[in-house]
């Protein structure tokens, strides 16, 4: 590994210094010392959590402390991995793990046009719900961030809001802010992520019992590791019923890759799960977005591994434009505008087409709708009766809208 590291940072040490020479932009030569200080770094991060995952596969994931008996994940499947005693064992071990006094989510019911437009409702008061015009009548939308590297909600999530509420009109758009808890070492804000998924599952229960709002008019959308947080969400809610809708918008990758359907996003959380994978590209045998299927349809852009204008080559120019921290995530984010592009530009839907690789789709081998219709990316997706399982490729544009001539 670290023959690796360091050769990782020799390449992109001299492709760096030759993109400079080549583009020629103070900008861009002015990034040199800060970009090759922050690439090793990353390069090592992953190296790191290649090693956590390897651990993390081989050990048992206990979820009790030490004065009470230790059940593994495993054990509370062993006969159904969603009856009611799977629920209840679960959801009372991760209880005696959480710490209440630090790990703790605000739900923000956005406004468009109000003064504050992220008004705060809290389970078990039921008029906060009614001070923040929650309409028990429309569709709930709720949002979930991933890991934060800085502790600030990031661009999108208010223009995904905003999108909705702008182009919907008749929906309720919730906001889960968790950067107390996301806002941590990355294997830290993992083992979180159960936490925050079982409040937002006490959150929709308590809405179901107080105000009848049926579980089935919820849509989870999780970027990142809030993908897997929605998952965790529902898994844990109790009762037979599911949550309406899961999407996953680029799913994390790392201590999910591979691990068992408790332990991340799957088609069992909801009614219908869908998922859009754009950074799949493995870098020493990880990659940022989870390559497999999560969902009922798991859509491929453009391969699903780097997206247009996110290429290595145009880093560079990228990073004097937006920053480093917002071109590391080019491909990443990427999901997120897809999505969002779905519900300002309905009038442009980006049909998927099932294949089984990129490379078979490119040579016009799957280009065929099934006899139910197209599939079509995003919010108004098809979703009856469905089983799990369809990996869908498409091709896209640079910018929004998305959707090649």
């Amino acid at each position: 590994m670290l023959f690796c590291f360091l050769f990782f940072f020799k390449t992109n040490n001299i492709h760096f210094e030759h993109q400079v020479h080549r583009v020629q932009t103070s900008s861009v030569s002015k990034l040199s010392s800060v970009t090759m200080g922050r690439t090793p770094i990353l390069c090592l991060f992953l190296i790191l959590l290649a090693c956590k995952q390897t651990v993390a596969k081989k050990r048992c994931k206990c979820l009790s402390d030490g004065n009470t008996e230790k059940k593994t994940l495993q054990q509370y499947v062993s006969s159904s991995p969603y009856s009611a005693d799977y629920k209840e064992g679960l959801r009372r071990a991760i209880q005696m793990k959480k710490d209440p006094n630090t790990i703790k989510a605000k739900l923000l019911l956005y406004n468009e046009g109000t003064g504050n437009n992220m008004c705060p409702v809290v389970a078990g008061q039921p008029e906060t719900l009614e001070n923040c015009a929650f309409n028990a009548t429309f569709p709930l939308v709720v949002i979930v961030h991933g890991w934060s590297l800085d502790g600030n909600l990031e661009a999108w999530i208010p223009k995904m809001a905003s999108a909705f509420k702008s182009s919907k009109k008749q929906i309720n758009v919730i906001i889960v802010d968790w950067l107390s808890s996301a806002h941590a070492h990355y294997a830290v804000a993992v083992q979180n992520a159960r936490f925050i998924g079982l409040e937002i599952a006490e959150f929709l229960e308590w809405l179901e019992s107080s105000i009848q709002f049926p579980r089935s008019n919820v849509h989870l959308i999780g970027y990142s590791l809030g993908a897997h947080v929605s998952g965790f969400a529902g898994s844990y809610i109790n009762g037979s019923d599911k949550i309406g809708r899961i999407t996953g918008l680029d799913p994390a990758g790392p201590l999910f890759e591979g691990m068992s359907s408790v332990d991340r996003l799957s088609p069992d959380d909801a009614s219908f799960v869908d998922a859009i994978h754009t950074n799949t590209k493995q870098h020493i045998g990880l990659s940022i977005g989870i390559n497999e299927q999560v969902g009922h349809y798991d859509f491929y852009p453009n391969g699903g591994d780097i997206q247009p204008g996110c290429h290595f080559r145009d880093l560079y120019i990228h990073i004097a434009e937006h920053g480093i921290f917002e071109s590391v995530k080019c491909s990443h984010e990427r999901s997120v505008h897809l999505f969002m592009d779905s519900i300002l530009n309905e009038d442009k839907h980006i049909t998927g087409y099932e294949c089984k690789d990129i490379e078979t789709f490119e040579k016009g081998m799957c280009l065929k709708c099934p006899k139910s219709g197209c599939i079509v990316l995003g919010y108004n997706i098809k979703r009856d009766g469905i089983p799990p399982g369809h990996g869908l490729f498409l091709k896209t544009r640079l910018n929004m809208p998305f959707k090649g001539k």
